[in-house]
């Protein structure tokens, strides 16, 4: 896969041993002066970064803000380090700048945000981060920006979104071998978050941007001693504040990855329900990368959301398919951190950047959707480390 042409190999922030996306953990430190004179700063610090560039273009109806024109303001870049204050003790965070093209979401994202800031303590195999921490969710959460580590742009934006890459809080983390030779990695976390999701309205589309408070939450993966097996469960509740209601949401996320030879095949499927509004959505993916060369590989992904549609009348009420994607890359090894990417991907459904109705007609009695779009978009990207 592409991250084997191009590991990111950053200094591990999270819990010993931790493998895979785990170890890719980012952040930029904030450092007290003065202090263990018998190290010097470049003993104590370290920089890393990552750039993901692309040209894009959309076909039929603009998407994730790539108009049918084209698009080359589409990037992620990042700038992380961390300054050691002893030997288990840590002060990180991460910056970065990202370009989102034509999207709506771009009112709702700073040229430059901080990304992570927290305080990072290590007992043994327990690891204790307090701050603005990455959220432990699902295989690649902790590394969705970083494109030498993913077959493709950005994770399936399906069960990603805009949401959940950061929480307000404390993260508590620990491993354990287990008999057999499994390995047990659990995380838990308590906080706060944010949610941003573009909006259809009778005036057009809006970005909605709503903080999740009193969160709190477990992951839990399983690493098996078989082709590489890595299962996870992850749960989480929280309250669900918006300008106009409140309400509280559950997620929960199972996720599953193998690989064996030149083959990974990976897959996360999610839920979330609640209240305030009425709410229930689920997605998921399905994606497989193949090596086929010490610098090439190809992949391909399968993505879905459904959503409830919720009327006054309870019995009309009907889960519809809001997108379902299929998608094919390239992934060319350029150099030991740098990789280019080609990709195309092909979806039927009502998400995209342009305001429209899912309901075409309803009476007392039945509800008629709107014939869903056929479109899609390709990109061609840039993905390099240091």
């Amino acid at each position: 896969m592409a991250g084997s042409l191009s590991p990111f190999s950053l200094a591990r922030l999270d819990i010993p041993r931790l493998r895979g996306a785990g170890r890719l953990a980012l952040g930029l430190a904030v450092l007290p002066l003065g202090t263990a004179a018998a190290q010097g700063l470049s003993d104590r610090l370290e920089l890393h970064g990552a750039l993901n560039a692309a040209y894009g273009r959309a076909r039929e109806v603009p998407i994730y803000g790539i108009p049918t024109a084209g698009t080359s303001d589409y990037r992620v870049f990042t700038v992380q380090a961390r300054y050691e204050m002893s030997p288990n003790d840590q002060i990180v965070a991460q910056v970065f700048n990202r370009r989102l093209g034509t999207s709506p979401m771009a009112s709702a994202i700073s040229d430059v945000t901080m990304q992570w800031a927290f305080w990072q303590h290590r007992m043994g195999d327990l690891t204790v981060k307090a701050g603005r921490n990455p959220l432990p969710r699902g295989l690649v959460n902790e590394v969705r920006y970083i494109g030498t580590v993913l077959p493709f742009f950005r994770p399936a934006q399906e069960i990603s979104g805009e949401a959940f890459d950061a929480i307000d809080g404390a993260v508590v983390s620990y491993r354990h071998a287990l008999p057999f030779g499994i390995e047990l990695e659990q995380h838990g976390f308590v906080g706060g978050s944010e949610n941003r999701a573009i909006a259809n309205t009778t005036t057009g589309q809006e970005v909605r941007v709503a903080r999740t408070e009193n969160m709190f939450g477990t992951q839990t993966y399983f690493d098996l001693p078989v082709l590489n097996i890595r299962l996870g469960a992850y749960g989480a509740r929280y309250n669900f504040n918006q300008p106009t209601q409140r309400g509280y949401r559950t997620n929960v996320v199972f996720s599953g990855e193998a690989s064996v030879n030149r083959l990974k095949v990976r897959t996360e499927q999610g839920r979330y329900t609640g209240v305030g509004p009425m709410n229930d959505n689920r997605n998921g993916y399905v994606e497989a990368t193949v090596k086929l060369h010490e610098r090439l590989s190809v992949a391909g992904q399968r993505a879905y959301l459904t959503r409830m549609l919720y009327f006054k009348d309870p019995a009309l009420n009907r889960l519809y398919p809001e997108s379902r994607s299929n998608g094919a890359s390239m992934i060319v090894g350029l150099t030991h951190n740098t990789v280019l990417k080609v990709e195309n991907h092909w979806r039927r459904g009502w998400a995209f950047d342009t305001p429209y109705s899912v309901i075409q007609s309803q009476t007392a009695t039945s509800v008629t959707l709107s014939p869903p779009k056929h479109y899609g978009y390709s990109l061609v990207s840039i993905a390099a480390t240091f």
